[in-house]
């Protein structure tokens, strides 16, 4: 791309045992790139495991500052192999390029580091703003989540957003404070070296609330979790704005919350934690990160696809809450403690990171869970 880029450093990969358990720490995002090697970040910093479970730690490279030693928040690929990822907090995406031999680059892609502002613009000149999602579709599109906190009064009233917030909200008995400030995202989008920020065509904010994880249909309309009180999978029309419900029952309950399966509808959620959309498979998939599950939505039902955890009663935590366990075997019996992200192979396996077992799972197309890497 002939864009500016206002820094490059070159790292040199370090070999690690599969075994080490401190290289995968709390593994978060994941993706796999057309090799079908992986990417996941860990507490700090970032990892490479390769299709024969070759685990090649990419952290410990680099200077203090401007490393890869850095509590990664976000992980994409796209369809070239290259790297996206931010910092905790941050205000920039950075892009990472891996070589075969596992040397990486990292340079400053969009955005400006330590800047707060919100504006739109060029990839050096626009404002990003404390980015909390980000994730890119088949065409190269990024798109990413800014607090609105800067620019709500210049919004407003003008903008539009999941209209079982707002009947909540105004409702005689809100699971929301009134007096509570909403947890609005703005979306920005990322396309051929501009950033902008998604509006309705009629020149409206698209704000949806308590978004926990996003991703993208083969039509480029954004699918959404939405955590909190929300508790749902929501979808964000591009070409019109408007915001729809896919599964689940917004803001139904404040507390105490329950896991069901059936109809999209009428099912219950607990926490969705991350989400993703097999390639050329009508389906969603998401993790639920209180109940340990990894959750199915086809063909207007929502069914568990992997996770056997016990779910524990409300008096053991009010939002939620399932048994820990470190478990393998067939999807339904197998137990993860503190799941996050998913990624697809070409093979069809789905590789899920789990967090308190500092581990990969991988889940192979005949329902078999195994742990990958540690």
């Amino acid at each position: 791309m002939k864009y500016l880029i206002f820094f490059a450093t070159l790292f040199v990969s370090v070999n690690v045992s599969a075994q080490d358990a401190t290289v995968l720490a709390e593994p978060s995002f994941i993706v796999v790139d057309s090799k079908d090697n992986i990417f996941v970040t860990r507490k700090y910093g970032l990892v490479k495991v390769a299709p024969d479970g070759t685990v090649t730690n990419l952290s410990k490279q680099g200077p203090v500052i401007g490393g890869m030693d850095r509590a990664w928040t976000n992980l994409i690929i796209d369809s070239k192999d290259n790297l996206y990822a931010t910092e905790n907090g941050g205000t920039a995406i950075f892009k990472i390029t891996v070589s075969a031999d596992n040397k990486a680059t990292v340079s400053l892609f969009a955005g400006q580091q330590y800047g707060y502002k919100l504006e739109d613009g060029t990839l050096a000149s626009a404002g990003l703003n404390l980015i909390k999602l980000m994730t890119i579709d088949a065409n190269d599109n990024i798109y990413v989540t800014s607090s609105y906190e800067k620019i709500k009064e210049t919004i407003g009233t003008n903008y539009v957003t999941d209209s079982h917030y707002l009947i909540d909200r105004n409702g005689p008995k809100p699971k929301y404070e009134k007096a509570s400030v909403p947890r609005f995202s703005v979306i920005r989008k990322i396309k051929s070296g501009m950033v902008s920020t998604l509006k309705t065509p009629d020149g409206k904010y698209i704000l949806p609330h308590d978004v926990s994880a996003m991703t993208t249909d083969s039509q480029g309309n954004i699918i959404y979790a939405a955590s909190g009180f929300a508790r749902f999978i929501g979808k964000i029309d591009i070409s019109t704005g408007s915001i729809s419900v896919v599964a689940g029952q917004p803001y139904k309950r404040q507390w105490c919350p329950v896991y069901t399966q059936g109809d999209a509808g009428k099912i219950e959620l607990v926490e969705p934690a991350d989400a993703t959309i097999p390639n050329n498979a009508a389906e969603i998939l998401f993790t639920d990160a209180r109940i340990n599950r990894v959750v199915k939505i086809a063909n207007g039902k929502v069914s568990t696809l992997a996770g056997g955890n016990i779910i524990d009663p409300c008096s053991q935590n009010i939002a939620g809450r399932s048994q820990e366990g470190n478990r393998d075997g067939r999807a339904s019996t197998a137990l993860f403690d503190g799941l996050k992200g998913l990624a697809y192979d070409r093979k069809g396996n789905l590789y899920i990171t789990d967090r308190g077992n500092h581990s990969i799972r991988k889940l192979s197309p005949d329902g078999m869970v195994t742990t990958f890497a540690k």
